[in-house]
């Protein structure tokens, strides 16, 4: 099961159910874990029932309240390593694009830009699983920005390695950690197969996804040899 919450704030966040128990992922801005609540609440469970709050990167639009969605239901954070050290108030300074403004500003700004989660995180690799989801790591946007494939659902969580609001495209430089590496991140989703694709911003693609990605991954970088992957762990 794959469903779309409504009225989350910023990014598109979902909520899924494998024989892991359910998860959230990216459940957006602050203050957005109320939606979440409710959505929950609307389906027949208890909000207890959430085992996994999962974000496909540190960005507030997507993050920001994943701390107050965790206290509330008693969820488990994770998120990829690389992307860990950001969600903590001693964070590394990030380049000068958008996000990396708030190393700049004063502090009551900078929090509408920075989330902090200062709590137990299980920190994942690529190729780990966690509720169903096979973790793909694809930095470039940030450091630890991953999808998550689902293999029963056939579908891909692709977060912001690619969007879909105009078309596929990757996200612009003026909010990518590392540009280049963000332009070549969709090449590790050549090789996986899935009929679906939800984005973190845009409309799903709901047949057919792979084949569509395939092709704008080849019209970017041409065809290539599958990149390889790290060495992952069941958890």
């Amino acid at each position: 099961m794959i469903q779309r919450i409504p009225g989350v704030r910023g990014a598109q966040a979902y909520l899924v159910q494998s024989s892991d128990g359910f998860a959230v992922i990216d459940p957006g801005y602050t203050g957005s874990y109320r939606a979440v609540l409710q959505f929950i609440i609307q389906q027949g469970l208890q909000p207890t029932e959430l085992r996994w709050v999962i974000l496909t990167h540190h960005h507030i639009d997507h993050a920001g309240t994943a701390l107050a969605l965790c206290e509330a239901t008693g969820a488990r954070l994770a998120m990829h390593r690389a992307d860990a050290p950001y969600m903590r108030a001693v964070r590394p300074r990030d380049r000068m694009t958008f996000w990396g403004l708030a190393d700049y500003l004063p502090a009551r700004v900078a929090r509408y830009l920075v989330s902090c989660a200062e709590c137990d995180v299980r920190l994942l690799e690529d190729g780990e699983t966690v509720a169903g989801l096979t973790v793909v790591h694809g930095p470039g946007h940030t450091p630890g920005s991953i999808c998550l494939w689902s293999e029963s659902e056939s579908a891909l969580f692709v977060g912001d390695v690619l969007n879909n609001e105009r078309g596929l495209r990757t996200p612009p430089w003026t909010v990518n950690h590392r540009h280049a590496m963000a332009k070549l991140a969709p090449r590790r989703l050549s090789e996986l197969r899935y009929q679906q694709a939800f984005f973190g911003h845009g409309p799903a693609i709901l047949a057919d996804a792979d084949q569509q990605v395939r092709e704008f991954v080849e019209q970017r970088t041409g065809p290539h040899p599958a990149l390889p992957r790290e060495r992952g762990r069941e958890i």
